[in-house]
This record gives C-alpha cells, sequence and structure tokens, in this order.
C-alpha cells in the first residue's frame, strides 16, 4: 500500500464533461496547445458556430476535460452528429445505418503530455457511446502524431487506411464496432 507521502506526490485527476461556464479555461487550453504546434495541420479547428455551442446541454458535441489538481489539463470530444462525421465513417467501413460516433478535437497541454491523459479521456468517452448505445466509434489522427496515433490503438480502434479529410488534412482512420 501507497503511503501517505505517496499518495499525496499522486495528481488528483478528474474527467468529466465541461459546461458552458468552463468555455473559457477550454479557449486558453486550446490557445496554449495551437502556439505550441510545429505543424497547425495536426489539429482541425472546430468551426466558430460549433465552439458557440458546443458547451450547451443539448449539443451533439461532447465535450470532456481531464483537470489535474484542478488545472484543465487535456480535451477530447464524441461528436454524435454522423452529418458531421459521414466522411470518416464511411472511410472506417462502419454501419451507416447505425448509431456512430466519432472520438476527436483531442488536446493536451504540453506540460501533461505523455500521461496517457489522451487514452484517459477516450477511455471515459468510449464508455459514455456505449452507455448511449452507439454500435461504433471511429476517430482520425495525423500520420506523424506518434502520441495520438498509439493511443487510438491503445483504446482498442482499428487502423482502416489514410485519406485527405475536409479537403486538406490527411488523417489516418480509425474504426471500431462496439
Amino acid at each position: 500500500m501507497d503511503s501517505y507521502a505517496d499518495w499525496k506526490e499522486k495528481d488528483v485527476k478528474e474527467i468529466r464533461r465541461l459546461d458552458r461556464s468552463e468555455k473559457e479555461e477550454y479557449k486558453r487550453l486550446k490557445a496554449t496547445v495551437l502556439g505550441t504546434l510545429t505543424d497547425k495541420s495536426w489539429l482541425i479547428p472546430f468551426t466558430e458556430e460549433v465552439e458557440a455551442t458546443m458547451f450547451d446541454v443539448d449539443s451533439t458535441l461532447l465535450v470532456y476535460g481531464c483537470f489535474v489538481d484542478g488545472v484543465l489539463a487535456a480535451v477530447s470530444t464524441l461528436d454524435t452528429d454522423k452529418a458531421e462525421f459521414f466522411e470518416v465513417a464511411e472511410a472506417a467501413g462502419m454501419p451507416m445505418e447505425k448509431k456512430g460516433g466519432e472520438l476527436g478535437g483531442s488536446m493536451v497541454l504540453p506540460e501533461y503530455r505523455g500521461q496517457n491523459l489522451m487514452w484517459e479521456i477516450n477511455s471515459v468517452l468510449f464508455a459514455a457511446a456505449r452507455d448511449m448505445g452507439f454500435a461504433y466509434l471511429v476517430a482520425t489522427a495525423h500520420p506523424d502524431n506518434i502520441a495520438s496515433n498509439t493511443s487510438l490503438l491503445k483504446l482498442g480502434l482499428d487502423y482502416k487506411k489514410t485519406i485527405i479529410r475536409t479537403g486538406s488534412y490527411t488523417r489516418n482512420v480509425y474504426g471500431k464496432e462496439l
């Protein structure tokens, strides 16, 4: 068993859905992450319209965050609007007549990278998708983003193929029937 001193040294993590009151924290995290990317094409930005509604209770985009010692250290999303991820689901060969979702919008602050936070958030989103009766999940990652590709494989998604998404973003496509 860990001693109190060992326990005290561990980071306290909380993973949960973000709400409208945390929109500014999300924006700061996004600005920091974008500021550190040497290749901005690693992240497909959400449109202003999506960002305006993504924290609403009835949004089809569920935004989850991982807080470490009270700091929003990482975020990821589950998109439940098939019209938004049809291209990816089709490329992954998923059953289009069934309910599915897309994991995406994943970002981790530089000082928290390498701590499996993305895998932890996406594991929670994976479980949420199962609870909501989803038949499959899809996800994409830039081919050069080793951490994201590894995390998706560790989550149990299968690599399907590489596509050009949204006109100019090269992405590895992953999918899994649940």
